[in-house]
């Protein structure tokens, strides 16, 4: 599943040419159904991010799109002079490869001809950088996603855009969930919370929202790659949480917040725990082909049981 400005899913075949924090710029083919306005033609650029495996199909992966910026000029595949850029001759470029390498100077050229210089794309915030440093909460005003019925976790978490380009937050929890530790704890506690007998949603920006008989559970999955990161994907899922839980009030009714973790975190972050404990939210996490409780609040998790 791809998402564009934010996420690119490819085959086999591409692996060798899709190389983590490189340089892209896309391309609109005309396709099968109606022309939009930018088939034929180059229509944003960025900086991609994370090369992760699918956890679903061995023969796809996953990459994050860091940085992403639309061209406000379109630009066509051939130059003034009736030259391709790709190519720098009137020779056509290999356009039934969906992955292709671009020279620096085809990159450039192609810039040049939106008017825009490849130095703007630094100046904007990455996926990384805002996972990084801790989710903002967002205007009450944010448009909200409807809450859709989770009996499976698709692949990608199934995100449906809302805008274009693809907000970073959004692109950035779409990035998380594509990755395999994630799709993983949310399976898990998906499957527990339906054999109860209780009911899943998920949208946009929550994870998960369960109910089980009168209790609700706003749940935000992490994955931690790297268990030295378990800070900083502490802090940015309870932003996550406290954001949702104003929101989406109406919909949620005062559920417990929970984060789960794709595996524990380090000993010298338990403190993590108690963090979390103190402020109403409950810590669990996968361990191997188990799901623990790592604070208080999470010891009467149903799912735990």
């Amino acid at each position: 599943m791809d998402v564009e400005g934010a996420l690119y899913h490819y085959p086999r075949q591409y692996f060798a040419r899709v190389k983590g924090f490189d340089r892209f710029i896309y391309y609109r083919p005309l396709g099968k159904s109606t022309p939009r306005v930018d088939s034929l033609h180059y229509f944003g650029f960025g900086i991609l991010g994370e090369v992760t495996p699918d956890p679903k199909r061995s023969d796809h992966r996953f990459v994050d799109i860091a940085k992403y910026q639309p061209l406000d000029n379109l630009v066509p595949l051939r130059d003034s002079h009736g030259n391709y850029y790709e190519s720098g001759t009137p020779e056509i470029p290999p356009m039934q490869s969906a992955v292709r390498e671009i020279s620096d100077v085809a990159y450039q050229q192609i810039l040049a001809a939106a008017v825009v210089a490849d130095i703007g794309i630094s100046m904007l915030s990455s996926t990384a950088e805002v996972t990084a440093k801790g989710f903002a909460a967002r205007p009450l005003t944010f448009p909200k996603d409807r809450l859709r019925e989770l009996s499976i976790v698709p692949n990608g978490a199934g995100y449906v855009p809302t805008g274009t380009p693809v907000d970073v937050y959004e692109a950035a929890a779409l990035q998380e969930r594509a990755r395999a530790d994630h799709q993983r704890i949310l399976s898990e506690i998906t499957r527990r919370i339906r054999n109860l007998g209780g009911s899943t949603w998920y949208n946009n920006n929550i994870d998960l929202f369960a109910t089980l008989g009168e209790r609700g559970m706003l749940i935000e999955a992490k994955s931690l790659n790297d268990a030295r990161h378990a800070v900083d994907r502490m802090r940015y899922g309870m932003g996550q949480l406290f954001d949702y839980r104003i929101r989406y009030e109406t919909e949620i009714n005062g559920a417990q917040p929970v984060l789960a973790f794709g595996r524990p975190p380090q000993d010298d972050a338990g403190w993590v725990g108690r963090v979390l404990d103190r402020n109403g939210v409950a810590f669990v996490s996968r361990n191997g082909d188990q799901l623990i409780a790592l604070n208080d609040r999470a010891e009467d998790l149903p799912f735990l049981g």
